[in-house]
């Protein structure tokens, strides 16, 4: 497999929890694909943040992740709290291109029928304090221009290498 990045855009978040006394949260985003870690940085006092963060992960045929884990938190001075969490599928995340439809044809990040999409955060525990959604991109970068097509195969032979379902 030649070399591939991934590259994921978190974008923004929607309508969070209130997490601080202020009415406010401090909200952050951590992204894990695999053993890598990626973290936006904190938007204070806002329950509507824009990030427009932007990370490349780098495929590889030896190290293939199953899912990408999501999660925002609100920074506070003595610790964090939990805002919310999505976890997609490798499989499924180009399940939303095409305008919200489900054409599932992986796409190079600038494409213009690769459009960002909304997932509804969701909580670890009956007790979490969450609500909202997140705003992500998925696509390639650092790559030629290839046809949907090969695109697709690409994509297919690298998650069922994963394991992915």
């Amino acid at each position: 497999m030649a070399d591939v990045n991934l590259r994921i855009g978190v974008l923004a978040a929607r309508d969070l929890a209130i997490a601080d006394k202020n009415g406010f949260s401090d909200p952050y985003v951590i992204v894990r694909v695999g053993k890598s870690k990626y973290q936006t940085p904190v938007i204070p006092k806002n329950l509507n943040p824009v990030w427009n963060a932007v990370f490349d992960h780098k495929l590889s045929s030896t190290n293939i992740p199953v899912a990408i884990t999501v999660t925002v938190w609100d920074d506070d001075s003595f610790g964090r709290d939990f805002l919310g969490e999505v976890t997609i599928p490798m499989r499924r995340l180009f399940d939303r291109n095409s305008g919200g439809g489900n054409d599932g044809i992986p796409r190079k990040y600038d494409d213009p029928r690769n459009l960002p999409a909304a997932y509804t955060l969701q909580k670890k525990t009956a007790k979490s304090n969450v609500k909202g959604d997140i705003v992500l991109k998925f696509g390639f970068s650092n790559t030629p221009d290839r046809s949907d097509e090969d695109w697709i195969y690409f994509w297919e032979q690298y998650t069922v290498q994963a394991g992915a379902s």
